[in-house]
């Protein structure tokens, strides 16, 4: 039953073999289905084929005429964990992805964005008024990328105030989390005692409602259980999520963005798996990221039943945002304001230095990437081909009579061709992993200037309290334990980016160099090659 008519705002290309409609921008369409998931409509083309298409391809035509009656249900089908004993109820719980009818109609020009980040390194009111809302943006190629989500005003609304102040009442907190003050200037988490790894391995697509739904599901396998479990993006989604609002205080390493058409394609497929690895790499090293009880539920559930006790369970968390800080025992001894004042200032320069360099380094290494993939291999096909015909030239020499000199320039034209092919697969050889790595990064200093906002606000109260003659002394000193507690939970974060970034680049660094030498080596290994023709 028709429910209203939409205008297309973009081509779209559906996927072959699927219940995708392929959409063309102006087209009128006339939508049948709203209930889908995952920001897709199902509607109808003037030819009347029916499939299904983005949500934010279109826009709606005011003056449509409203349904007369509601769209009809499916039956549940069988669920995408891999259990035909579930029913799919529990996987549709995780159907709240409105992403896609959220995002910005604004175009970027790469996979990794290259413009400047909403998030900036001040701290003023303005700061936390202007980024109380998620943006989005949308690449002609249907990557979306979730932006500047602003920690800072989460935390507020969890009650950074109230924690500070020590009038949060009837939340049940325990000790969990400990910071160590190694000496005046060193604060570090507790380590992990138990580390362990976690392989993200064989995307699978696979589909649900008789067909209408297509997805990608990745197995996750920890070392600690040996179990695999099936997850979907947006499994991982929730629980970043999940992550980000519980732990507002801590860095979080970012998804891949979101993608709406072309999510089908095999290298897109084993791009995103690298970079959930990668997400997945960083949660397994962080202390307290990887003991949460959140993380551990994605890894290890298998019953319908208990996840779905899990995941209220985490989704009704008090514990979270500025209540987290309830969970932390820290050293107890009072911060100097000179010490914290010069600590957070030095670091605030360092990450500001750091993510604009990071930028940086990712545009560059994005634009060698394309020109290998591109104006390099364009360049030395050109040459190959202009010393091949050479050659051929040279084979008619003496009416047509074959010459040992026209077989070795045309040989010098092969070599060029050949290196042409290096250069193009050399992009996701070297290239490629150094911006994993650094998109990784990018995204966690891009955190960073709302956790020290959020340190400088719960200094500023602590500075209220101890000229307010009203406050009595006990009280104070109870308010100053509490700041100390949440820049001490800074201070260890800040020792554990370091740490884990100094580790990270020098091997992604030495990785990258090695990977150079080698396609170097292979040039000139065939250079010489050829040389050998004409000794």
């Amino acid at each position: 039953m028709a429910l209203f008519k939409v205008e297309a705002l973009y081509d779209f290309v559906g996927e072959s073999n699927t219940a995708e409609l392929s959409i063309t921008a102006g087209e009128t369409l006339t939508v049948t289905r709203v209930d889908i998931g995952e920001g897709w409509w199902e509607g109808l083309n003037s030819k009347g084929q029916s499939g299904l298409f983005p949500e934010a391809y279109v826009s709606k035509i005011e003056d449509s005429t409203p349904p007369s009656m509601p769209p009809p249900v499916l039956p549940p089908q069988a669920n995408d964990w891999g259990g035909a004993q579930q029913d799919d109820d529990w996987d549709d719980e995780w159907d709240n992805d409105d992403t896609y009818s959220e995002i910005a109609n604004t175009q970027r020009e790469s996979h990794y964005s290259n413009e400047p980040n909403q998030n900036q390194f001040s701290y003023g009111a303005a700061h936390a008024d202007n980024l109380s809302e998620s943006n989005f943006s949308v690449d002609n190629r249907g990557t979306v990328a979730k932006k500047s989500l602003n920690i800072f005003s989460s935390y507020v609304k969890s009650g950074l105030e109230s924690y500070i102040f020590g009038t949060l009442k009837d939340i049940p907190a325990h000790t969990n989390v400990r910071i160590y003050r190694e000496n005046d200037n060193i604060f570090r988490w507790e380590m992990i005692s138990n580390p362990y790894t976690v392989q993200v391995t064989s995307p699978k697509k696979a589909s649900k409602m008789g067909g209408l739904k297509s997805f990608i599901a990745y197995q996750l396998t920890p070392s600690f259980t040996g179990i695999e479990v099936s997850r979907r993006y947006k499994h991982f989604d929730w629980l970043h999520n999940r992550l980000s609002e519980k732990f507002n205080v801590i860095a979080m390493p970012p998804l891949p963005d979101k993608q709406i058409s072309g999510r089908y394609e095999e290298h897109f497929i084993e791009h995103r798996r690298v970079q959930l690895q990668e997400f997945v790499n960083y949660v397994c090293r962080h202390p307290v990221l990887s003991t949460c009880e959140v993380w551990h539920h994605f890894l290890t559930c298998t019953n319908e039943k208990q996840w779905k006790e899990g995941k209220r369970k985490a989704e009704k968390d008090q514990l979270v945002g500025a209540n987290f800080c309830l969970c932390i025992e820290a050293p107890d001894k009072d911060l100097l304001a000179s010490t914290i004042e010069s600590k957070i200032e030095n670091s605030i320069t360092y990450i500001s230095q750091m993510d604009q360099n990071i930028k940086g380094l990712m545009q560059t290494a994005a634009d060698q990437q394309k020109k290998c993939e591109n104006l390099y291999k364009r360049e030395q096909t050109k040459i190959g081909e202009s010393f091949f015909t050479l050659g051929v030239a040279f084979e008619h020499r003496e009416g047509g009579m074959f010459s040992e000199l026209a077989t070795d320039v045309k040989k010098i034209g092969t070599t060029y061709m050949e290196i042409a092919k290096l250069y193009e697969d050399q992009a996701k050889i070297d290239w490629q992993p150094l911006t994993d790595k650094l998109y990784l990064y990018r995204g966690i200093t891009s955190s960073y200037p709302d956790i020290f906002s959020m340190q400088k606000h719960s200094e500023q109260k602590k500075k209220e309290c101890e000229k307010n003659s009203q406050i009595s002394s006990v009280q104070i000193n109870e308010v100053r334990k509490r700041t100390d507690i949440l820049t001490y939970a800074v201070f260890a974060e800040l020792d554990h980016f370091r740490s884990e970034m100094n580790s990270e680049f020098k091997a992604a660094m030495k990785s990258f160099l090695q990977e150079q030498v080698n396609f170097y080596r292979n040039i000139v290994s065939k250079f010489e090659d050829t040389l050998q023709r004409f000794e």
